[in-house]
């Protein structure tokens, strides 16, 4: 997801940043990050016209808004800003105050983690994301995916938190059983220091 927009054609990808820009002049954005695109293509094809196929495309994405704690976003100025972008295609606006998206962070919320995680970045008004805490382990992938596969509207988003991850313990260290061997050497001076042999 993090490399998604370098797959998208060039009518998209200005779509992408046109959205971006109208959102965040409109809500005074702090963050805006994308954890979701999908793309429809339909070609026509008939042997009655003289342009032989007609394309047509349909672009939506979805979209984490993270906005100062002093913006209200009711539900006049989310229709204003939809008719706005209508045109580039539709959005998913999930729009929270910093404050909320913090406090959700460090509870361990499953959406607010992972969008922060693995999430398109597409704004970071002087460095917000930096007031964010880390992203979590990646060994929280397989309950991200779970939960976005028993539910992909994610109506629940609010309120689904990481289960601890539980840690293989440590294979205890073999116990060496192996005895010191003692070892005697008698040297004969007169013979050039040579070993003597033992006497039986």
């Amino acid at each position: 997801m993090n490399n998604y927009i370098s797959q998208l054609n060039g009518k998209e990808q200005n779509a992408v940043y046109c959205i971006r820009k109208l959102i965040a002049n409109q809500l005074n954005a702090l963050i805006i990050i994308c954890f979701g695109c999908n793309t429809n293509i339909s070609i026509r094809r008939s042997a009655f016209v003289k342009n032989h196929f007609k394309e047509e495309r349909r672009f939506s994405c979805d979209l984490l808004i993270i906005t100062p704690d002093t913006v209200e976003v009711n539900e006049e100025k989310r229709a204003e800003i939809q008719e706005m972008i209508i045109h580039f295609g539709k959005v998913n606006m999930v729009i929270h105050p910093l404050s909320f998206v913090l406090r959700k962070l460090n509870e361990g919320n499953i959406f607010f983690s992972w969008v922060r995680r693995e999430g398109m970045l597409l704004y970071d008004l002087n460095t917000s994301t930096a007031l964010l805490p880390p992203p979590v382990e990646v060994a929280y992938r397989p309950q991200a995916a779970h939960y976005y596969m028993k539910d992909y509207a994610m109506n629940d988003y609010l309120d689904i938190k990481f289960e601890p991850l539980v840690k293989p313990e440590p294979k205890p260290k073999p116990e060496h059983t192996s005895q010191p061997v003692e070892i005697k050497l008698t040297l004969d001076a007169a013979n050039g220091w040579q070993p003597v042999a033992a006497k039986v």
